[in-house]
């Protein structure tokens, strides 16, 4: 398999996983002139796959042996697991006149977190 085939899979991977993770439920009940302005996460789910997926094929790359460079892998997948998981539940119940926004940094922050890293890891590998 080559490495735009391997990037390619585990992208779609990452993103659907990201995608599936990220969740809102809003229940309206004997409510009215309910506005609700919610932010699409998606394209920053995206580039936060896309930075996963750069620092992985990196890795690979980098560090000779597989074995380790395996586990570095799993360590960084499984601690992007964590940070992503996001379910949020909002009752609207019996309520007039409202408005709710709904937005979310955390998952810019994880771009940040993950930029660095990248950023960290072509420097130590004398690219930039």
């Amino acid at each position: 398999m080559s490495i735009e085939e391997s990037a390619e899979i585990l992208y779609t991977q990452l993103l659907n996983e990201l995608i599936s993770n990220y969740d809102d439920f809003i229940e309206i009940k004997d409510s009215e002139n309910v506005t609700i302005h919610k932010t699409d996460v998606t394209a920053a789910l995206s580039l936060q796959a896309t930075v996963t997926t750069i620092i992985t094929l990196l890795i690979q790359i980098l560090v000779p042996d597989d074995e380790l460079a395996a586990d570095i892998t799993d360590q960084l997948l499984a601690v992007q697991q964590v940070e992503v998981q996001k379910k949020t539940v909002i009752q609207i119940i019996n309520c007039y006149n409202i408005t709710i926004t709904l937005s979310d940094a955390s998952i810019m922050n994880s771009v940040q977190i993950l930029t660095q890293t990248l950023n960290v890891l072509l420097v130590e590998a004398g690219i930039l």
